[in-house]
């Protein structure tokens, strides 16, 4: 499968790296890459597909929200699909009949914004990472580019058990990141506030 994320800062590459220590800004930045590429993997299957990924900080998100969700104040990711989806069974994304799309190159899925600020704050209230906290964004903002969704309890259960099953993986492709002992990686229901 061809897999394209293009990465938008809007937060600057230093802020980046200071938040993701020890990781470092490229190194998080490819992380989150592997993220997104997993997800579309676990719920595509093999096709060629692109990701816009937004790194904001609060006013940005603020804007977002309110502009597009109709929230006042920052949410840790939204996302912006150009796709109608429809769900095969427990996992599977296919494009809905009224879509009606085959494009020639890779079939760009929309944006995900993350909120930085957001995930420093629920990171430290999670006791766990940064970086942990935004790989769990970017695959929770790709499952909604690819139509899942946590509005009722079997929705929000497939869910998480794709965020999981994505977190698993990337647990265990990637043991030179140093995953803090006792991440979301082993919280069982470890919950998303989010406004997508």
């Amino acid at each position: 499968m061809g897999c394209t994320v293009t990465f938008h800062d809007r937060i600057g590459h230093d802020r980046i790296a200071t938040a993701v220590e020890p990781l470092g800004a490229d190194g998080a930045l490819g992380l989150l890459e592997s993220a997104v590429c997993e997800t579309m993997r676990a719920t595509l299957g093999p096709i060629e597909a692109e990701v816009e990924l937004t790194l904001c900080g609060d006013a940005e998100m603020e804007r977002l929200n309110f502009d597009h969700m109709g929230e006042r104040g920052p949410t840790d990711v939204l996302s912006f699909p150009l796709h109608e989806w429809s769900l095969d069974g427990d996992r599977l994304s296919h494009l809905s009949d009224d879509d009606g799309i085959s494009p020639p190159g890779p079939l760009l899925l929309g944006d995900v914004v993350i909120d930085l600020d957001q995930a420093l704050r629920q990171a430290a209230e999670g006791d766990w990472g940064v970086t942990e906290e935004l790989v769990l964004l970017a695959i929770h903002g790709t499952l909604h580019l690819l139509g899942h969704d946590h509005a009722d309890i079997d929705e929000e259960e497939r869910m998480r058990g794709l965020e999981h099953q994505v977190l698993g993986t990337l647990h265990r492709r990637h043991r030179d990141v140093p995953w803090q002992p006792g991440s979301l990686f082993d919280r069982a229901g470890h919950a998303v506030t989010t406004g997508s």
